[in-house]
């Protein structure tokens, strides 16, 4: 994942330690006095309200809420099973759609495949020293979530591409394979994390390649709202009475 920020140096450090926002809406970027309700982004460590394994559609992920490093689901498959060029796992419960996604694609000849899928909380602490190793940690920031924050954790959430080991790449959005599920995944029960342009909202910068499963009724939901899956997820379930 990457997170923009206006913010470098040791400015950015001393926001992380003091837990303040470091990502703001931009000049002309649409935010108003409606978005007011939706807190924003900042790193800090809080748990999110829904954190067992049978709220994985209601379960809301970002810079600050994190899931607990025992969250593992218990009932992951090989999304082979789909049908479905590439490799990883996801929960039971997505295999279907997936196929029937995947199905779809092939048929309009705008073929997906899977690059990443579940990732464990210790997974993603390796991930992320990764990053830092090689990048620092004010980049690593910048294209990795920290432990507890990812959606992968989940086990309903894929990264796809256009072909088995191709890499990430945000051209992808541009692909015909991305420009089609862009279109149609809503209608299979998948919604894009991290629309253009909404970074303010999802915390995070751009990513057509990231897909959260929801099941199909809240994923036209979330298409019919036109909102960003935080803001829907934060507005009906986290910070519902």
């Amino acid at each position: 994942m990457r997170i923009g920020s206006r913010f470098t140096g040791s400015a950015l450090v001393g926001l992380l330690a003091a837990g303040v926002l470091i990502a703001s809406p931009a000049a002309g970027s649409g935010a108003g006095l409606d978005e007011e309700a939706l807190p924003a982004c900042r790193y800090a460590d809080t748990p999110t309200r829904f954190d067992r394994l049978g709220h994985w559609r209601k379960t809301l992920l970002d810079t600050d809420l994190k899931l607990p490093r025992s969250y593992r689901p218990a009932d992951l498959v090989s999304v082979t099973r789909a049908g479905i060029g590439g490799s990883g796992l996801v929960r039971k419960v997505v295999i279907d759609d997936l196929a029937a996604l995947a199905s779809a694609a092939r048929r309009d000849g705008k073929p997906l495949a899977v690059r990443s899928a579940y990732r464990s909380y210790d997974t993603q602490v390796a991930t992320f020293r990764s990053w830092v190793r090689r990048a620092g940690y004010e980049e690593a920031l910048r294209f990795s979530a920290r432990p507890g924050h990812s959606e992968h954790q989940l086990g309903t959430t894929i990264d796809f591409t256009t072909a088995p080991g191709a890499p990430l790449s945000s051209r992808f959005g541009e692909s015909p394979s991305g420009l089609w599920i862009a279109r149609n995944g809503w209608r299979y029960g998948f919604v894009m994390s991290y629309p253009k342009g909404k970074q303010h909202q999802s915390c995070y910068g751009h990513e057509p390649w990231h897909w959260r499963y929801v099941g199909r009724d809240m994923a036209r939901a979330i298409e019919e709202s036109g909102q960003v899956p935080r803001r829907y997820l934060w507005e009906k379930h986290e910070s519902a009475p």
